[in-house]
């Protein structure tokens, strides 16, 4: 393997060097399993058959009515920030325009996610309170689907990436949630980033929680990808979630190479359900040194 040589507190350490995403799809593999950023749709005759006939009975109904209601969260997102200025923005939202918004936002979520198949979402183990764990982390990003679990999550602040503002609907959910918002090739935008969270922290829970996927991008869920240090930067205790989807065969997952969004939609609309669980694990607390 290679290695490389890394610098702490004065001392040299070795520790194998991870490929990028890049050298991953440069690598000949022997199963397509091996490469976390490659994913193959593997459907038996039976899984034809069945995903043919809801094609015709199930999927369209699924996208015409999730899309009316996937663009009716733009004037329910509107009625919290809507009439507030900027420097109101960069301060927690309090009284009625935090807690009615919030409860309409959820109730129309799980009304969403129901439409698009998703019946039951499981969830064991227990979220820590935002004095407990400021930082909920989520792993395995496999899909655009994941944002399922924002609602076992309370709909927490997300961290995203700027140019996701410019989406429709999902720059207003942004605004309603106030996420932290980078621009990942910016060194300046990251070091405000990394500001932003800390001063969140130090404020002692009058913010919501932060949910990070921080391995940053997609793979097939068949290995945890390097975690980018984002969410671990403020020091802060940190609750590892885990999200599963049990549905066979895999449709969900949205790799670098693979089906494409729209193919991953209408593969997931074309299944009677699709089975999720989203676990929350035990908090992490760093340790001083972890913390320096």
């Amino acid at each position: 393997k290679k290695k490389v040589l890394i610098k702490r507190r004065g001392k040299r350490m070795e520790r194998p060097d991870l490929p990028s995403q890049a050298e991953f799809l440069e690598m000949e593999v022997a199963t397509p399993a091996v490469n976390p950023f490659i994913h193959k749709i593997n459907l038996t005759a039976q899984d034809k058959v069945k995903i043919f006939i809801l094609s015709v009975l199930l999927a369209p109904f699924r996208l015409v009515i999730g899309l009316l209601v996937f663009f009716l969260f733009w004037p329910i997102s509107l009625i919290r920030i809507i009439g507030l200025r900027q420097e109101q923005l960069s301060a927690p939202i309090t009284g009625w325009r935090r807690t009615v918004p919030h409860y309409l936002v959820y109730f129309w979520s799980r009304i969403f996610f129901f439409i698009l198949g998703f019946f039951r979402i499981r969830v064991k183990g227990q979220k820590a309170s935002v004095s407990e764990a400021p930082f909920l982390v989520v792993a395995p990003h496999s899909s655009f689907f994941d944002a399922v679990c924002m609602l076992p999550c309370d709909l927490p602040t997300v961290l995203s990436r700027a140019e996701n503002l410019n989406i429709p609907v999902i720059g207003a959910l942004l605004r309603f949630n106030q996420s932290i918002l980078v621009h990942r090739h910016d060194a300046e935008s990251r070091r405000k980033t990394v500001m932003e969270m800390k001063r969140r922290v130090l404020e002692k829970g009058r913010w919501p929680q932060v949910l990070v996927f921080p391995e940053g991008t997609c793979g097939n869920k068949s290995a945890l990808l390097r975690f980018k240090p984002g969410a671990f930067i403020a020091g802060a205790p940190v609750q590892p979630v885990l999200i599963r989807y049990h549905t066979k065969p895999d449709v969900t997952s949205w790799t670098w190479k693979g089906p494409g969004m729209f193919k991953v939609l209408w593969l997931t609309l074309s299944q009677l359900y699709t089975d999720v669980e989203v676990e929350f694990l035990p908090v992490y607390v760093p340790n001083q040194a972890e913390k320096d």
